[in-house]
């Protein structure tokens, strides 16, 4: 059948290749007096150019319609020639009644159902689907072992129980019409002695209340466990950014290659702050028009209109994707590619976000660090011990948030140019600011605990007091550092200063109250000159951030009093055993000299 359908075929196209060729032929021979007449068609009037062009296209037209005419009846007539040809096969190829029984075992079996008693009964023909041209003839039955088998679908594991069920069902029933008995009827009954029962009903009923037993649920224990917060491996993101203290960014290849890109901070670093009032939400987004407004429309840019913004928003993008494709341009031309999709901004609908090919690195690692905290606090594990002792874990915690925070979120471009700030960069400046102030404070009341409380009977006595004073110290530098750093900035919302007492904000309050346990814990060390160091400079730094108007209350006056007294006891107790150690080591020193400038009896 393949070579009588390739001879039509040929026989067709050879056809359609004359009629087009005449075609063709005859087109050139109607236009051929027509041409002449194109040299002079300027000369003509309308009616005349209308006539030559139609004398110029109408054999054009024709060879079209004879083109498609031809078409469509070497179409018809190759689907007449091959239908007639194609019944002609099929009836040939039809196997008879007797080859039909003489198929191979292995094609029976793939055909029969089964759930039927009698196999050969019920052999279903197989449904012929349109093959590609490198395929077998599915028409043809004996080519059946050769054609690839269609796997069976996955079924649901459920469903097997029933199948099987009805199986057995299937086979009982068919046990009962054939009257074969099933395999516990055909074993013959087995006599046992009553003893014997009565022993096999013990056991079978012990057998079974152990399994009830086993079944029953058990009762949940209050066993409790701290649950900490575990960060999921987050995908690494070839761009990474920091915004504590500076604004830095690297970027890095797909073997590991990491630099980092030079940002051009623009006119008062307009392009870093565009920048960081987008990352710090870490893929948040936020409307391009609060951009404009919170962003941009500060210092020399407050009177601009709104298309004047959106040039320098759209600018500060341009630049810092140049810088961005700059550092990977250098990557790539020492050997070191990146792939993916790679900018600083996403847009969707006038919403702006964070790319996902960046991460800000520093931000992620505070909170990271403080959510042991949350759960220890809400577990209740930071004040639990009496003697201030914590877990482990939460100390860590600490240690790492207080390591991990440089600064306050882009401190260096605060101080450089604070006029080009808005308000807006008081809350991110204050959510990571109560982060690391609250682990300084968990710290701080950790180590003074310990200062009262800790003692090892493994050690000396001296041991233990040297121990204790390492503790307040630690504490007194701690506490000092809250309040210090509490009220360093005007960045911060809860830094608030009132002209009535009482009103101030809660950094002003908590700050103050730091202090009063700093000195404190100096004057159980017995130093003057600190206490008078840190509350000095604790005045001077409050004075000066709220203008003169703080005024410390009575109880910080009668606290750093209170720890004078304290140091001066200290003192005045060391220096009487100095005295004391001095007198014993003059006595001493004159028993020498009067022992020395004895003479010596020699007998």
């Amino acid at each position: 059948m393949p070579q009588d359908s390739m001879h039509a075929r040929t026989s067709l196209m050879i056809a359609g290749m004359v009629g087009l060729f005449m075609a063709v032929v005859f087109t050139v021979r109607l236009s051929l007096p027509t041409i002449p007449l194109l040299g002079q068609f300027s000369h003509f009037s309308l009616p005349v150019r209308t006539a030559i062009i139609a004398r110029l296209l109408s054999p054009l037209f024709s060879f079209l319609l004879t083109g498609g005419w031809i078409w469509v009846l070497l179409s018809l007539g190759e689907q007449f020639f091959f239908s007639r040809k194609n019944t002609e096969h099929t009836l040939l190829a039809t196997p008879s009644s007797d080859t039909t029984h003489q198929l191979p075992h292995s094609i029976e079996a793939q055909f029969v159902t089964p759930h039927t008693r009698h196999p050969e009964a019920w052999i279903r023909q197989k449904r012929v689907a349109v093959p590609p041209l490198f395929q077998l003839d599915p028409t043809d039955p004996w080519q059946w072992d050769t054609l690839p088998t269609t796997p069976l679908p996955m079924t649901n594991p459920d469903w097997s129980e029933n199948v099987n069920h009805t199986e057995e069902e299937t086979n009982s029933e068919h046990d009962e019409h054939t009257g074969t008995p099933s395999p516990e009827q055909a074993l013959p009954p087995q006599p046992l002695s009553a003893p014997a029962q009565q022993e096999e009903l013990q056991h079978a009923e012990e057998q079974q209340k152990e399994l009830q037993r086993t079944e029953e649920p058990k009762e949940a224990q209050p066993v409790f466990s701290p649950q900490i917060l575990k960060q999921s491996t987050s995908t690494p993101t070839p761009v990474t950014l920091t915004l504590l203290k500076q604004m830095r960014c690297w970027i890095q290849a797909d073997d590991g290659t990491q630099v980092e890109v030079k940002l051009r901070k623009g006119e008062h670093a307009i392009r870093l702050i565009q920048l960081a009032y987008i990352a710090w939400r870490r893929g948040n987004a936020v409307d391009r028009d609060k951009v404009l407004t919170y962003a941009i429309a500060r210092g020399k840019r407050r009177d601009m209109n709104a298309d004047q913004l959106g040039e320098v928003f759209d600018a500060a993008k341009r630049y810092l994707r140049q810088d961005l494709d700059r550092a990977v341009k250098e990557l790539e031309k020492n050997g070191h590619p990146v792939t993916g999709d790679i900018d600083f901004f996403s847009n969707e609908s006038g919403f702006y976000s964070l790319h996902p090919s960046c991460r800000v690195i520093d931000l992620d690692k505070i909170e990271e660090h403080y959510n042991p905290i949350k759960v220890a606090r809400k577990e209740g594990l930071l004040d639990e011990k009496l003697d201030g002792t914590m877990p482990d874990w939460v100390i860590h915690a600490c240690q790492n948030l207080i390591g991990a925070y440089p600064g306050d979120l882009i401190q260096s471009l605060l101080e450089k140019f604070p006029e080009e700030f808005g308000s807006w960069v008081k809350e991110p400046v204050t959510l990571y600011r109560d982060k690391y102030l609250d682990a300084l404070l968990i710290m701080a009341n950790h180590e003074s605990a310990l200062g009262r409380n800790v003692f090892d009977n493994n050690l000396s006595i001296e041991h233990n007091e040297e121990q204790r004073r390492h503790h307040i110290g630690r504490a007194a530098q701690l506490f000092y550092d809250y309040a210090m750093y509490s009220i360093n900035t005007r960045w911060d919302q809860k830094v608030k200063f009132a002209y009535r007492a009482g009103k101030d904000g809660e950094r002003v309050i908590r700050a103050a109250r730091a202090m009063r346990r700093c000195v404190v814990e100096l004057g159980m060390l017995g130093n003057p000159d600190m206490i008078d160091q840190v509350y000095l400079a604790f005045k001077e730094r409050m004075s000066t951030l709220s203008e003169g108007t703080w005024k410390p209350d009575k109880d910080t006056e009668n606290d750093v009093a209170e720890a004078k007294k304290t140091t001066n006891a200290y003192r005045f107790s060391f220096q009487r055993s100095t005295q004391q150690q001095g007198h014993v080591q003059a006595r001493s020193k004159e028993v020498t000299n009067k022992s020395m400038s004895t003479p010596h009896s020699t007998h």
